[in-house]
């Protein structure tokens, strides 16, 4: 029996992931730190979708925790025919003013964990002929972010690297999709410590499900690269047009600006009904035609 892993599984677009693998009657391998957010994720879709779901608490920011991911789905036979990458998380703060640890966490997060996991999987699934890998990026990953420089960072490394391998891996029988999401109702920003003015309050952000649709089916699909929503594909035409100097200044804009000169406040949180929707509701098929 196949899989599909989904790693950031406990909340937000990995959540939703989770889901509309189920409705579509995958059994799962879902990934996050929280314990009990998996067990109730778990308990959730296995009673709607009647799929097996199998929690695995870790955290992908310790220098082993891919392997040992990789170890515990291999000893236990179980297939990945179906990898998103999705886990991540930002910083709002000065290059220079930041928490190291804080950033050293990101770049193992956001970089090196989807890197392995996409070579340890990626080889898996070429040696069987077939399989599907989801890489999730950001509109952060077409320019430099002042204030948040290295998120943005590593977003430009998931893209390039994921057009990179999404190449090597024709005729395989394997794609690779890198998804480009533009804001997005998931708690990015308070866990970014954001507050103020910023691209959260200055758009409409998109939800968590209607962004999962998305990148499920153009992961589907095979496409290499996929951009969700308008304020990332003006990010694609602007990389293309502007010079780079206009674009990380429109991009500490929307970032907010320094954040020492604000002062600190609680940033707004964002949560969607999701324990109360049925598995029909996930159905690919259907969600596609909304999107």
């Amino acid at each position: 029996m196949s899989y599909a892993l989904i790693t950031g599984a406990s909340s937000g677009i990995g959540r939703e992931l989770a889901a509309l693998f189920a409705a579509d009657g995958h059994d799962l391998v879902i990934v996050a730190r929280n314990v009990q957010r998996l067990d109730a994720v778990k308990d959730a879709l296995e009673g709607r979708c009647h799929v097996r779901v199998v929690p695995f608490a870790i955290d992908l920011s310790e220098p082993d925790a891919p392997q040992r991911l990789h170890d515990f789905t291999t000893s236990h036979g179980i297939a990945i025919e179906y990898l998103a990458n999705n886990a991540g998380f930002a910083d709002w703060t000065g290059y220079l003013d930041a928490d190291w640890d804080r950033q050293r966490r990101m770049m193992r997060l956001n970089m090196e964990a989807l890197a392995e996991l996409t070579y340890r999987y990626g080889r898996d699934m070429r040696a069987a002929g077939h399989g599907r890998i989801l890489n999730v990026a950001s509109v952060a990953s077409m320019m430099a972010g002042p204030y948040m420089a290295m998120y943005f960072a590593t977003k430009a490394f998931v893209r390039s690297l994921s057009e990179a391998v999404a190449h090597e891996l024709r005729g395989t029988g394997v794609t690779v999709t890198c998804v480009c999401p533009g804001p997005t109702t998931t708690g990015f920003a308070k866990a970014a410590g954001m507050s103020g003015r910023n691209f959260f309050t200055m758009t409409r952000p998109a939800t968590a499900h209607r962004l999962a649709a998305f990148a499920y089916r153009r992961m589907m699909r095979g496409s290499a690269l996929a951009y969700h929503g308008p304020l990332t594909k003006a990010g694609a035409f602007a990389e293309r047009a502007l010079p780079r100097a206009l674009t990380r200044a429109a991009a500490a804009f929307m970032n907010g600006g320094d954040p020492t000169r604000h002062k600190v406040s609680q940033a707004a949180s964002y949560r969607i009904g999701w324990n109360h929707r049925d598995c029909n509701d996930y159905n690919a098929s259907t969600t596609s035609r909304t999107i």
